[in-house]
């Protein structure tokens, strides 16, 4: 055991950490050093602390234990691993709440990009337990990363609606594409056909049942199914919401390029119900509207309502080819054409003729659509009070093609807009792809009051990162390139990326689920 900075006697940090130790008298500074099983299970050394919730931003060292950060110090600490993080910066565990990526090959993308929690919340799942347990991409079992779901409304409207229990998500969908059979697309019944009345009390029954089983708030993919749901269904969705103080994650509907319609419908919902309100990729549905939507969203937080919103830093959209509004005047509604479509497999760009025929024959395929402009959505991915979410969809292998967001998004804030371009500084994007995200869902979801942060008791969840190096490399023909410069990741407790590289059979994430009520 080396003898520790700052102090005569190695034994000061053992008191410390809360360690028992027999038999030290006066001049125990000459004992043996303890057995190694006392000793932290792991130590970071030397690195740059940024912690948003306390301002830290200096060179301190940790210690780990249990799966919880047990010591932060400016003395030497030993421990009975050591991670040297001289030269790096120690962020707290990335926070997506916006991740359709729920798939080992996704997972292992996302840590590579310094996520340590990726969360299905816009779509979600129903029931909330089947995320994950889909083969062949299931992850429940050795998940990298904490992963976990809100209670998908679109998925429990589906089964109302035809009848079944069966569980469902967007996981399912892309699993039952790789076994070969019948690919469910977002233009089936769920997304279609209105609710009856009679069907309602079910409805409100399901979302009540799925927030009891742990459900990380509402999913509600509002747009997908826009023209059908009512405003008995909407009542339906915030009244339950409202009464439980439980988040809706919702994709608004979509008007003509940059018009706030959607967004001042659910402002209006959480003002009567007081349901908290996340809305999903603020700059995807602004557009050139983007300044127009941030200031009626901080108006409404400033007269009460609990709204919160993210984005992701890149000047496309992508979505299924069967989605609702490519049955509308979208090409009005995003200001394009089709050879600013792309068919995300190959890359191949639309004409009419191409389109009419893949909308038939590949419902269940993606595309990516070129309809936003930097500018735009630099608005959104500057201000302090926007998270940072990917929006990846499923990655499933190299014959599947997904847009690039679900693999660099965050090494790109820190390569593009901290360091390249010195236009946020960073300890604002610390806090906007880790504390921010881990705040909004705190509230519902308690477990979150550990993450986000570096400090003692919180979740060992941890990104470390060069900063004169990180950069995303994955672009929209060659997505499949992992993210550089997050030299360490951490997930409670465990050394999952060492060196840039993943750890063979370190599978240490977990199902995040809010409080469970027993029924």
């Amino acid at each position: 055991m080396q003898t520790l900075k700052g102090f005569a006697c190695p034994f000061a940090f053992l008191s410390a950490f809360g360690l028992v130790l027999a038999g030290i008298l006066v001049g125990g500074c000459q004992s043996p050093a303890p057995p190694a099983a006392e000793l932290p299970s792991l130590v970071i050394r030397g690195g740059r602390v940024i912690d948003p919730e306390s301002g830290l931003d200096g060179v301190r060292n940790l210690a780990i234990e249990g799966g919880r950060i047990r010591a932060i110090s400016e003395d030497e600490l030993v421990g009975r691993e050591v991670i040297d993080a001289s030269g790096l910066v120690v962020a707290p565990g990335f926070v997506d709440l916006h991740s359709h990526a729920q798939t080992p090959l996704g997972q292992r993308f996302q840590v590579l990009d310094g996520v340590t929690t990726a969360l299905e919340l816009e779509s979600g799942s129903y029931p909330v337990s089947a995320l994950g347990e889909y083969p062949p991409i299931d992850i429940a079992n050795d998940p990298l990363i904490n992963f976990g779901a809100s209670v998908g409304h679109a998925w429990l409207r589906g089964q109302i609606i035809e009848g079944s229990d069966a569980p469902t998500g967007i996981d399912d969908v892309y699993s039952r594409v790789l076994r070969g059979g019948s690919a469910a697309s977002l233009d089936g019944p769920a997304f279609t056909r209105p609710l009856t009345p009679e069907q309602l009390p079910m409805l409100r029954a399901g979302l009540n049942r799925g927030l009891d089983q742990g459900g990380l708030g509402i999913g509600f993919l509002l747009d997908y199914m826009s023209e059908v749901v009512t405003d008995d269904e909407m009542r339906v969705v915030f009244e339950v919401a409202g009464a439980r103080n439980a988040p809706i994650f919702v994709h608004i509907r979509r008007g003509i390029a940059g018009d706030p319609a959607g967004l001042l419908e659910v402002i209006a919902w959480a003002k009567k119900t007081g349901a908290p309100v996340h809305v999903c990729h603020v700059q995807a549905n602004a557009m050139s509207a983007i300044e127009e939507f941030m200031v009626l969203i901080r108006q409404a937080r400033a007269d009460g309502v609990q709204i919160s919103t993210e984005s992701f830093p890149y000047n496309a959209g992508s979505t299924s080819i069967s989605a609702a509004v490519f049955s509308r005047n979208w090409q009005e509604i995003f200001d394009i054409s089709y050879e600013d479509v792309e068919w995300a497999a190959t890359g191949e760009r639309f004409d009419e003729a191409m389109w009419n025929r893949y909308r038939e024959e590949h419902p269940e395929g993606a595309v990516v659509h070129h309809y936003n402009r930097e500018a735009w959505t630099r608005v959104a991915t500057l201000a302090p009070d926007v998270a940072v979410a990917s929006d990846g969809l499923p990655i499933l292998g190299p014959e599947f093609g997904v847009p690039p967001w679900g693999i660099g998004t965050f090494a790109r804030i820190l390569g593009k807009y901290v360091r390249d371009q010195q236009s946020l500084s960073l300890m604002d994007a610390v806090n906007k792809m880790s504390l921010l995200p881990a705040k909004i869902l705190e509230g519902w979801a308690p477990s979150l009051r550990r993450k986000g942060r570096v400090r003692v008791g919180a979740d060992a969840d941890l990104t470390i990162f060069d900063l004169a190096t990180v950069m995303d490399h994955a672009t929209f023909p060659d997505p499949l390139q992992a993210s550089t410069g997050i030299e360490y990741v951490v997930v409670g407790g465990k050394v999952v990326v060492q060196r840039g590289t993943l750890v063979d059979a370190v599978a240490s994430g977990r199902r995040v689920l809010a409080p469970v009520k027993a029924r």
